[in-house]
Protein backbone atom coordinates (compact mmCIF):
# COMPACT_ATOMS: atom_id res chain seq x y z
CA UNK A 1 0.00 0.00 0.00
CA UNK A 2 1.61 3.23 -1.12
CA UNK A 3 1.40 6.37 0.99
CA UNK A 4 2.61 9.65 -0.39
CA UNK A 5 2.63 13.40 -0.16
CA UNK A 6 1.69 15.00 -3.47
CA UNK A 7 2.93 18.54 -4.09
CA UNK A 8 1.53 20.80 -6.77
CA UNK A 9 4.70 22.42 -8.11
CA UNK A 10 2.84 25.55 -9.17
CA UNK A 11 4.34 28.02 -6.72
CA UNK A 12 6.57 25.46 -5.00
CA UNK A 13 10.30 25.82 -5.55
CA UNK A 14 13.51 24.85 -3.83
CA UNK A 15 12.16 21.59 -2.50
CA UNK A 16 14.96 19.63 -0.83
CA UNK A 17 13.92 16.22 0.39
CA UNK A 18 15.75 14.13 2.99
CA UNK A 19 13.72 10.98 3.49
CA UNK A 20 15.01 7.77 5.02
CA UNK A 21 15.80 5.40 2.16
CA UNK A 22 16.31 1.67 2.47
CA UNK A 23 16.45 -1.36 0.20
CA UNK A 24 13.71 -3.94 0.36
CA UNK A 25 14.86 -7.57 0.59
CA UNK A 26 12.65 -10.58 0.06
CA UNK A 27 10.03 -11.04 2.74
CA UNK A 28 11.56 -12.87 5.68
CA UNK A 29 15.08 -11.49 5.09
CA UNK A 30 16.60 -9.40 7.84
CA UNK A 31 16.80 -5.65 7.50
CA UNK A 32 19.22 -3.66 9.65
CA UNK A 33 18.62 -0.11 10.80
CA UNK A 34 21.21 2.09 12.52
CA UNK A 35 20.62 2.72 16.22
CA UNK A 36 23.85 4.51 17.07
CA UNK A 37 27.56 4.21 17.75
CA UNK A 38 29.01 2.74 20.95
CA UNK A 39 32.59 3.58 21.89
CA UNK A 40 34.87 2.08 24.50
CA UNK A 41 37.21 4.79 25.77
CA UNK A 42 40.07 3.68 28.02
CA UNK A 43 42.64 6.41 28.56
CA UNK A 44 43.87 9.04 30.99
CA UNK A 45 40.60 10.97 30.59
CA UNK A 46 38.67 8.06 32.11
CA UNK A 47 37.29 4.60 31.37
CA UNK A 48 33.79 4.37 29.92
CA UNK A 49 31.39 3.19 27.27
CA UNK A 50 29.77 6.09 25.39
CA UNK A 51 26.68 5.60 23.25
CA UNK A 52 25.65 8.20 20.67
CA UNK A 53 22.15 7.26 19.43
CA UNK A 54 20.94 8.14 15.95
CA UNK A 55 18.56 11.07 15.72
CA UNK A 56 19.04 12.53 19.20
CA UNK A 57 21.51 14.71 21.04
CA UNK A 58 21.35 12.59 24.18
CA UNK A 59 24.66 10.77 24.67
CA UNK A 60 24.55 7.95 27.23
CA UNK A 61 27.58 7.02 29.32
CA UNK A 62 28.44 3.88 31.27
CA UNK A 63 31.37 4.66 33.56
CA UNK A 64 33.79 1.81 34.27
CA UNK A 65 35.08 1.58 37.83
CA UNK A 66 37.25 -0.92 39.68
CA UNK A 67 38.02 -1.98 43.21
CA UNK A 68 41.44 -3.60 43.69
CA UNK A 69 41.48 -3.97 39.89
CA UNK A 70 38.19 -5.92 39.87
CA UNK A 71 35.71 -4.33 37.45
CA UNK A 72 32.72 -3.10 39.42
CA UNK A 73 29.12 -3.83 38.44
CA UNK A 74 27.76 -1.11 40.68
CA UNK A 75 25.88 0.64 39.24
CA UNK A 76 24.77 -2.14 36.89
CA UNK A 77 25.95 -1.83 33.27
CA UNK A 78 23.50 0.02 31.03
CA UNK A 79 25.16 -0.45 27.62
CA UNK A 80 27.64 -3.34 27.62
CA UNK A 81 28.26 -6.06 30.20
CA UNK A 82 31.87 -7.19 30.70
CA UNK A 83 32.57 -10.53 32.37
CA UNK A 84 35.69 -12.63 32.91
CA UNK A 85 36.09 -16.40 33.14
CA UNK A 86 38.95 -18.83 33.63
CA UNK A 87 39.70 -22.55 33.54
CA UNK A 88 39.97 -22.84 37.34
CA UNK A 89 36.68 -21.69 38.83
CA UNK A 90 38.03 -22.12 42.35
CA UNK A 91 40.25 -19.10 41.63
CA UNK A 92 37.12 -16.96 41.17
CA UNK A 93 38.07 -15.33 37.87
CA UNK A 94 36.55 -11.91 37.17
CA UNK A 95 36.69 -9.07 34.65
CA UNK A 96 39.47 -6.67 35.53
CA UNK A 97 40.39 -3.08 34.82
CA UNK A 98 43.92 -1.79 35.38
CA UNK A 99 45.93 1.01 33.81
CA UNK A 100 43.15 1.71 31.28
CA UNK A 101 43.11 -1.86 29.98
CA UNK A 102 40.47 -4.59 30.33
CA UNK A 103 41.43 -8.16 31.07
CA UNK A 104 40.73 -10.99 33.52
CA UNK A 105 41.92 -11.34 37.09
CA UNK A 106 41.76 -14.21 39.58
CA UNK A 107 43.04 -15.22 43.00
CA UNK A 108 46.70 -16.17 43.21
CA UNK A 109 47.62 -14.85 39.78
CA UNK A 110 50.64 -13.10 41.22
CA UNK A 111 52.13 -9.70 40.62
CA UNK A 112 52.73 -7.94 37.34
CA UNK A 113 49.58 -7.00 35.49
CA UNK A 114 46.70 -9.18 36.63
CA UNK A 115 43.35 -7.72 35.60
CA UNK A 116 44.90 -5.97 32.61
CA UNK A 117 45.52 -9.07 30.49
CA UNK A 118 43.89 -12.29 29.32
CA UNK A 119 46.16 -15.27 29.92
CA UNK A 120 45.95 -18.34 27.67
CA UNK A 121 47.72 -20.58 30.20
CA UNK A 122 44.99 -19.84 32.75
CA UNK A 123 42.19 -20.45 30.23
CA UNK A 124 40.94 -16.90 30.66
CA UNK A 125 38.30 -15.26 28.47
CA UNK A 126 36.77 -11.78 28.46
CA UNK A 127 33.16 -11.51 27.26
CA UNK A 128 31.36 -8.35 26.14
CA UNK A 129 27.58 -8.43 25.57
CA UNK A 130 25.10 -5.70 24.70
CA UNK A 131 22.77 -5.05 27.61
CA UNK A 132 20.47 -2.48 29.16
CA UNK A 133 19.15 0.00 26.61
CA UNK A 134 20.96 -1.97 23.88
CA UNK A 135 19.48 -5.33 24.80
CA UNK A 136 18.00 -6.86 21.65
CA UNK A 137 20.23 -4.82 19.34
CA UNK A 138 23.21 -6.21 17.42
CA UNK A 139 26.58 -5.07 16.11
CA UNK A 140 27.07 -5.00 12.35
CA UNK A 141 30.55 -3.40 12.36
CA UNK A 142 33.29 -3.00 14.96
CA UNK A 143 36.88 -1.86 15.33
CA UNK A 144 38.60 -3.56 18.26
CA UNK A 145 41.78 -2.15 19.81
CA UNK A 146 43.87 -5.07 21.09
CA UNK A 147 47.11 -4.84 23.04
CA UNK A 148 49.58 -7.77 23.05
CA UNK A 149 52.49 -8.98 25.15
CA UNK A 150 54.93 -11.83 25.01
CA UNK A 151 54.29 -12.61 21.32
CA UNK A 152 50.72 -13.67 21.99
CA UNK A 153 48.05 -14.27 19.42
CA UNK A 154 44.34 -13.79 20.04
CA UNK A 155 40.93 -15.06 18.98
CA UNK A 156 37.58 -13.29 18.83
CA UNK A 157 34.48 -15.48 18.94
CA UNK A 158 31.31 -13.67 17.86
CA UNK A 159 27.87 -14.83 18.97
CA UNK A 160 24.28 -13.82 18.48
CA UNK A 161 21.62 -15.10 20.86
CA UNK A 162 24.16 -17.63 22.15
CA UNK A 163 24.98 -19.07 18.71
CA UNK A 164 28.37 -18.62 17.08
CA UNK A 165 28.39 -16.45 13.95
CA UNK A 166 32.13 -15.92 13.61
CA UNK A 167 35.56 -16.98 14.85
CA UNK A 168 38.36 -14.54 14.03
CA UNK A 169 42.00 -15.46 14.68
CA UNK A 170 44.29 -12.47 15.22
CA UNK A 171 47.97 -13.17 14.60
CA UNK A 172 50.07 -10.45 16.11
CA UNK A 173 53.33 -11.65 14.52
CA UNK A 174 54.73 -9.29 11.89
CA UNK A 175 51.93 -6.82 12.53
CA UNK A 176 53.28 -5.30 15.75
CA UNK A 177 56.26 -6.11 17.89
CA UNK A 178 54.05 -7.96 20.43
CA UNK A 179 56.62 -7.22 23.04
CA UNK A 180 56.08 -5.58 26.40
CA UNK A 181 55.90 -1.85 26.93
CA UNK A 182 56.25 -0.52 23.41
CA UNK A 183 53.25 1.81 23.44
CA UNK A 184 51.11 1.77 20.31
CA UNK A 185 53.45 -0.72 18.61
CA UNK A 186 51.99 -3.39 20.89
CA UNK A 187 48.53 -2.70 19.53
CA UNK A 188 46.55 -4.00 16.60
CA UNK A 189 43.22 -2.71 15.36
CA UNK A 190 40.88 -5.53 14.30
CA UNK A 191 38.01 -4.83 11.90
CA UNK A 192 34.87 -6.95 12.33
CA UNK A 193 32.61 -6.50 9.30
CA UNK A 194 30.10 -9.20 8.25
CA UNK A 195 29.69 -7.42 4.90
CA UNK A 196 33.29 -7.97 3.87
CA UNK A 197 34.62 -10.82 6.05
CA UNK A 198 33.48 -14.33 4.98
CA UNK A 199 34.44 -15.61 8.45
CA UNK A 200 31.48 -13.67 9.92
CA UNK A 201 28.04 -14.91 8.91
CA UNK A 202 26.03 -12.00 10.31
CA UNK A 203 25.66 -9.37 13.04
CA UNK A 204 26.46 -10.26 16.64
CA UNK A 205 25.61 -9.19 20.17
CA UNK A 206 28.51 -10.82 22.05
CA UNK A 207 32.31 -10.88 21.66
CA UNK A 208 34.48 -13.42 23.51
CA UNK A 209 38.18 -12.51 23.56
CA UNK A 210 40.96 -14.94 24.45
CA UNK A 211 44.68 -15.49 23.96
CA UNK A 212 45.69 -18.52 21.90
CA UNK A 213 49.45 -18.63 22.59
CA UNK A 214 51.02 -20.26 25.64
CA UNK A 215 52.82 -17.56 27.57
CA UNK A 216 51.19 -14.86 25.52
CA UNK A 217 48.58 -12.40 26.76
CA UNK A 218 46.18 -9.92 25.18
CA UNK A 219 44.29 -6.91 26.55
CA UNK A 220 41.22 -5.04 25.34
CA UNK A 221 42.06 -1.37 24.99
CA UNK A 222 40.42 1.80 23.82
CA UNK A 223 42.89 4.36 22.59
CA UNK A 224 45.57 4.21 25.28
CA UNK A 225 48.33 3.58 22.73
CA UNK A 226 47.06 6.25 20.37
CA UNK A 227 45.16 3.79 18.18
CA UNK A 228 41.71 5.26 18.85
CA UNK A 229 38.59 4.11 20.70
CA UNK A 230 37.25 0.60 20.33
CA UNK A 231 33.96 1.20 18.55
CA UNK A 232 30.79 -0.68 17.66
CA UNK A 233 28.07 0.26 15.17
CA UNK A 234 24.76 -0.70 16.78
CA UNK A 235 21.76 -1.72 14.69
CA UNK A 236 18.38 -3.32 15.24
CA UNK A 237 17.02 -6.14 13.18
CA UNK A 238 13.65 -5.78 11.52
CA UNK A 239 12.20 -9.23 10.79
CA UNK A 240 9.05 -8.12 8.98
CA UNK A 241 6.64 -9.84 11.33
CA UNK A 242 4.14 -8.32 13.73
CA UNK A 243 1.65 -9.81 16.16
CA UNK A 244 -1.47 -8.17 17.52
CA UNK A 245 -0.79 -5.21 19.84
CA UNK A 246 2.92 -5.56 19.15
CA UNK A 247 4.54 -2.38 17.78
CA UNK A 248 7.23 -3.00 15.20
CA UNK A 249 9.66 -0.26 14.26
CA UNK A 250 11.58 -0.06 11.02
CA UNK A 251 14.97 0.84 12.55
CA UNK A 252 16.58 3.95 11.18
CA UNK A 253 13.55 4.75 9.04
CA UNK A 254 11.33 6.80 11.38
CA UNK A 255 8.60 4.29 10.74
CA UNK A 256 6.48 2.25 13.12
CA UNK A 257 3.54 -0.10 12.66
CA UNK A 258 1.27 -1.32 15.44
CA UNK A 259 -1.10 -4.14 14.58
CA UNK A 260 -4.29 -3.91 16.60
CA UNK A 261 -6.81 -6.45 17.72
CA UNK A 262 -9.62 -7.16 15.29
CA UNK A 263 -13.12 -5.80 15.77
CA UNK A 264 -14.19 -8.87 17.74
CA UNK A 265 -11.22 -8.58 20.08
CA UNK A 266 -9.23 -11.49 18.61
CA UNK A 267 -5.98 -11.57 16.68
CA UNK A 268 -6.93 -13.00 13.30
CA UNK A 269 -4.80 -13.55 10.25
CA UNK A 270 -1.58 -15.60 10.11
CA UNK A 271 -0.65 -17.47 13.29
CA UNK A 272 2.94 -16.24 13.05
CA UNK A 273 1.95 -12.61 12.71
CA UNK A 274 1.19 -10.21 9.91
CA UNK A 275 4.08 -10.16 7.44
CA UNK A 276 5.00 -6.87 5.87
CA UNK A 277 7.79 -5.01 4.11
CA UNK A 278 8.64 -1.47 3.11
CA UNK A 279 10.07 0.71 0.41
CA UNK A 280 10.58 4.46 0.62
CA UNK A 281 11.91 7.22 -1.55
CA UNK A 282 11.02 10.22 -3.71
CA UNK A 283 9.73 10.38 -7.26
CA UNK A 284 8.48 12.87 -9.85
CA UNK A 285 5.13 12.07 -11.44
CA UNK A 286 3.48 14.48 -13.90
CA UNK A 287 5.65 17.37 -12.75
CA UNK A 288 4.97 16.70 -9.08
CA UNK A 289 7.59 15.77 -6.51
CA UNK A 290 6.38 12.97 -4.27
CA UNK A 291 7.68 11.20 -1.22
CA UNK A 292 6.32 7.74 -0.77
CA UNK A 293 6.31 4.82 1.63
CA UNK A 294 5.08 1.46 0.36
CA UNK A 295 3.49 -0.80 2.94
CA UNK A 296 3.24 -4.33 1.55
CA UNK A 297 1.64 -7.23 3.40
CA UNK A 298 1.90 -10.86 2.43
CA UNK A 299 -1.40 -12.01 0.83
CA UNK A 300 -3.26 -13.51 3.74
CA UNK A 301 -6.93 -12.70 4.04
CA UNK A 302 -9.50 -10.32 2.55
CA UNK A 303 -12.55 -11.88 4.19
CA UNK A 304 -14.22 -9.22 6.32
CA UNK A 305 -15.01 -11.83 8.96
CA UNK A 306 -11.33 -12.54 9.55
CA UNK A 307 -9.59 -9.36 8.45
CA UNK A 308 -6.80 -7.77 10.52
CA UNK A 309 -6.38 -4.15 11.57
CA UNK A 310 -3.25 -2.16 12.16
CA UNK A 311 -1.96 1.35 12.73
CA UNK A 312 1.06 2.87 11.02
CA UNK A 313 3.05 5.98 11.80
CA UNK A 314 5.10 7.72 9.09
CA UNK A 315 7.52 10.56 9.75
CA UNK A 316 8.63 12.55 6.71
CA UNK A 317 11.83 14.57 7.19
CA UNK A 318 12.84 17.51 4.99
CA UNK A 319 16.10 19.41 5.00
CA UNK A 320 13.91 22.48 4.32
CA UNK A 321 10.14 22.92 4.19
CA UNK A 322 8.67 23.44 0.73
CA UNK A 323 8.60 27.13 -0.22
CA UNK A 324 5.51 28.84 -1.57
CA UNK A 325 6.17 31.73 -3.96
CA UNK A 326 3.90 34.66 -4.74
CA UNK A 327 1.14 33.65 -2.40
CA UNK A 328 0.28 30.55 -4.46
CA UNK A 329 -1.56 27.88 -2.54
CA UNK A 330 0.57 24.91 -1.56
CA UNK A 331 -1.42 21.74 -2.06
CA UNK A 332 -0.34 18.68 -0.11
CA UNK A 333 -2.48 15.60 -0.33
CA UNK A 334 -1.92 12.24 1.29
CA UNK A 335 -2.90 9.51 -1.13
CA UNK A 336 -2.73 5.75 -1.24
CA UNK A 337 -2.96 2.92 -3.76
CA UNK A 338 -5.57 0.33 -2.83
CA UNK A 339 -5.43 -2.75 -5.02
CA UNK A 340 -8.05 -4.51 -2.92
CA UNK A 341 -10.74 -2.24 -4.34
CA UNK A 342 -8.99 -1.91 -7.70
CA UNK A 343 -8.57 1.86 -7.39
CA UNK A 344 -4.87 2.59 -7.95
CA UNK A 345 -4.61 6.10 -6.48
CA UNK A 346 -7.01 7.58 -3.99
CA UNK A 347 -6.97 10.60 -1.74
CA UNK A 348 -6.80 9.29 1.81
CA UNK A 349 -9.78 10.52 3.83
CA UNK A 350 -9.84 11.45 7.49
CA UNK A 351 -11.15 8.75 9.79
CA UNK A 352 -14.69 9.24 11.05
CA UNK A 353 -13.43 8.71 14.60
CA UNK A 354 -10.19 7.90 16.37
CA UNK A 355 -9.96 4.06 16.62
CA UNK A 356 -7.28 4.06 19.28
CA UNK A 357 -6.94 1.85 21.13
CA UNK A 358 -7.94 -0.69 18.52
CA UNK A 359 -10.02 -3.39 20.12
CA UNK A 360 -13.48 -4.91 20.35
CA UNK A 361 -16.17 -2.72 18.85
CA UNK A 362 -13.85 -0.72 16.59
CA UNK A 363 -16.40 0.09 13.93
CA UNK A 364 -17.52 3.17 12.06
CA UNK A 365 -13.96 4.39 11.60
CA UNK A 366 -13.45 4.14 7.84
CA UNK A 367 -15.45 6.24 5.36
CA UNK A 368 -17.43 4.03 3.03
CA UNK A 369 -15.39 2.29 0.35
CA UNK A 370 -11.98 2.98 1.92
CA UNK A 371 -9.49 0.63 3.58
CA UNK A 372 -7.28 3.36 5.08
CA UNK A 373 -7.89 6.69 6.75
CA UNK A 374 -5.88 9.41 8.44
CA UNK A 375 -6.19 9.72 12.21
CA UNK A 376 -3.71 12.47 12.94
CA UNK A 377 -1.19 14.73 11.17
CA UNK A 378 1.40 16.91 12.91
CA UNK A 379 4.30 19.07 11.72
CA UNK A 380 7.22 20.55 13.60
CA UNK A 381 10.67 22.05 13.19
CA UNK A 382 13.20 19.90 15.04
CA UNK A 383 16.09 21.12 17.18
CA UNK A 384 18.39 20.17 14.30
CA UNK A 385 16.47 22.53 12.02
CA UNK A 386 14.73 19.84 9.98
CA UNK A 387 11.06 20.02 9.07
CA UNK A 388 9.06 16.94 10.06
CA UNK A 389 5.53 15.84 9.30
CA UNK A 390 4.08 12.80 11.07
CA UNK A 391 0.99 10.89 9.96
CA UNK A 392 -0.89 8.29 11.99
CA UNK A 393 -3.00 6.03 9.77
CA UNK A 394 -5.57 3.30 10.37
CA UNK A 395 -5.73 0.33 7.98
CA UNK A 396 -7.90 -2.74 7.62
CA UNK A 397 -7.21 -5.85 5.55
CA UNK A 398 -4.33 -8.28 5.15
CA UNK A 399 -4.19 -8.43 1.36
CA UNK A 400 -1.11 -7.31 -0.54
CA UNK A 401 -2.09 -3.78 -1.46
CA UNK A 402 0.37 -1.88 -3.56
CA UNK A 403 3.92 -1.95 -4.83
Amino acid sequence: MRRGWRWSLAGVVGLVVAVSLFIVPALGDEVMGDVGELRLQLNSDGDRFVFDPVGTNTVQVQELRQTNCRLSNSPPPTLMSVTGTGANLSKNPYAGLKDHRLGVGQKGEGTGEPCARINQDLGQQLTLSLTGVLDGAVIDYAEIDLGFKFNGNAELVLERNGLEVGRIPVDCNNLSDCGPDSGGRDNLRVILDPETDPQISGPFDTIILSSTTSGGVVSLEGGLGGTGDTLFNIVKVFDGEIDCEDPAEKPGANYEVTRGLDTDGFCKGPVDGLLYNFEAGSETVGGEVRLFVDFVTEPVDTNTATVAQFLEVITWTFADPPNVVGGAAQQRTLYYDDHVTGVPERVMPWCLKDPRPIGPGTTGVLPSGHTSCLIEANSQVTMAGDFETTHTIYNIGDGKRGF
